[in-house]
């Protein structure tokens, strides 16, 4: 089992922000070309491989996570999900529809303000957060 973290923009995240925080060894990976999805990106947010370390307490990296997302431009769509899948690939090819797959989740609409000082404490998962700025 593991968890993973994705964000779904339909902006591009700089490469300055990927590259700073690969430094701490937070890794985002835009996987759209593993997806079928539409005019979005697609970031995985890991340690390389999940995000066990980062998302179950005690929490790593949380100010790297949240420089991430404050990067992001625009509204985007937030989700840690609790998998029996042990790496992100076979999640993913299994799920190809990827609009549909978060289709499955609950929603919940949140401002970003609001997102941000709940990370990570108070976000739970298998919840699917549309973020508005």
């Amino acid at each position: 089992m593991c968890y993973f973290i994705f964000a779904e923009t339909s902006n591009t995240i700089n490469e300055e922000v990927i590259e700073r925080n690969e430094q701490s060894s937070l890794y985002v990976q835009n996987l759209s070309n593993l997806v079928e999805i539409k005019d979005k990106n697609l970031y995985h947010i890991s340690n390389g491989h999940c995000a066990c370390d980062i998302a179950v307490s005690p929490h790593r990296l949380i100010d790297n996570v949240k420089d991430v997302l404050i990067n992001i431009e625009g509204n985007f769509n937030f989700i840690i999900i609790d998998s029996e899948k042990d790496d992100v690939e076979p999640l993913l090819e299994e799920n190809k529809d990827f609009e549909s797959f978060l289709s499955k989740f609950e929603t919940v609409e949140i401002n970003f303000n609001e997102f941000i000082s709940k990370y990570p404490n108070q976000i739970k998962f298998d919840t699917l957060y549309k973020i508005k700025r």
